[in-house]
């Protein structure tokens, strides 16, 4: 159409895609209309300009332009405004973990995992729903079937370690003994859990959150205090306090503590020195930053043992005034 045809039709309405290059369109599963979930398209491959394509349409209704950008997160372009803050976030901070019944409500399965990714989320298991095979009740996904259950729930959970939340799939408040296991790792791990719908175990559901949407979650994790979790400190300090009675460290003071400690600390220096090579005419010997880091650390944890103090506590309530400060500054 040209300049001269635009220019006599006063209800025109212009639509504006903005891309370079289209490779090839693969969406999910995208809201129409009444609510309902549609079946995805897909289009040929189609080279294009970098320039904008306006395309005008004689007799129509003024609409708003829609600008179209790629989220990271997805194989599908979508429009800017259903990009989340998210995006915008260092990266970790939406990484999220699915959870719950695999066997009821797939499709209710599937669309949350979709819900998640178009909310700029990274789903860091399942990567996708896809059953394959179910062997004594466990469902195993497409890729999955020649992995044992222990593999897959290890890898699951070492995920749920990694995740900014988890989101627990709960259909009529049904959680399995998976599930309720996950659920409380993930607490141990001071991971908070959300879900739709209320859970009807009234012991796990104190560990659940329940929100209107997996959106209301992102902006609980993503724009709130990120919750500190539970340590597991005390543990070790009692590993430790056992370990020295048998070396026969318990008569050692504050002043021995700290004098090793820093002696400790001297030999990371030196291997931090060695590997940002800040070498001097000294003779070098092959060091170990990880040992170096493990000694202090150490250390630090005897100190605490010497002067009863509780590690994890301390670490905790440390931690929740750095916190506190700095959302205030952040205000």
């Amino acid at each position: 159409m040209t300049a001269a045809c635009a220019c006599k039709s006063p209800n025109l309405y212009r639509i504006i895609h903005r891309t370079s290059t289209i490779h090839g369109w693969n969406c999910g599963p995208l809201p129409s209309h009444n609510g309902r979930y549609r079946k995805p398209f897909s289009m040929s491959k189609k080279h294009g300009s970098n320039n904008a394509q306006i395309l005008l349409f004689p007799n129509g209704e003024p609409v708003p332009v829609i600008d179209m950008e790629q989220s990271s997160a997805l194989s599908a372009w979508v429009p800017t405004d259903r990009l989340s803050a998210s995006h915008r976030q260092p990266k970790g901070l939406c990484d999220v973990v699915l959870s719950g019944s695999f066997r009821r409500d797939v499709e209710g399965l599937r669309l949350i995992h979709q819900e998640l990714q178009d909310l700029g989320c990274v789903v860091l298991s399942p990567r996708h729903v896809q059953p394959a095979t179910e062997v004594d009740g466990f469902v195993f996904m497409k890729g999955e079937e020649t992995e044992t259950p222990n593999r897959i729930e290890r890898r699951h959970l070492e995920a749920i370690e990694k995740a900014a939340f988890m989101w627990l799939h709960a259909p009529e408040g049904y959680v399995g003994l998976s599930a309720s296991l996950e659920v409380g790792f993930a607490h141990a791990q001071g991971v908070p859990v959300f879900s739709r719908d209320p859970v009807q175990d009234p012991t796990l559901s104190c560990f659940i959150k329940q929100v209107n949407s997996p959106s209301a979650a992102l902006a609980s994790t993503v724009g709130g205090q990120i919750p500190i979790p539970a340590s597991n400190l005390p543990a070790l300090q009692r590993y430790y306090k056992r370990i020295a009675t048998q070396r026969g460290y318990e008569r050692e003071t504050a002043q021995n503590c700290l004098l090793l400690m820093v002696e400790e600390v001297g030999e990371l220096a030196h291997t931090i020195r060695k590997r940002e090579k800040l070498a001097r005419h000294s003779p070098s010997h092959q060091t170990n930053a990880a040992h170096e880091v493990a000694d202090v650390f150490l250390y630090v944890v005897h100190m605490a043992n010497i002067l009863g103090l509780d590690l994890g506590s301390a670490v905790r309530d440390k931690e929740e005034l750095n916190s506190a400060r700095f959302l205030r500054a952040q205000k």
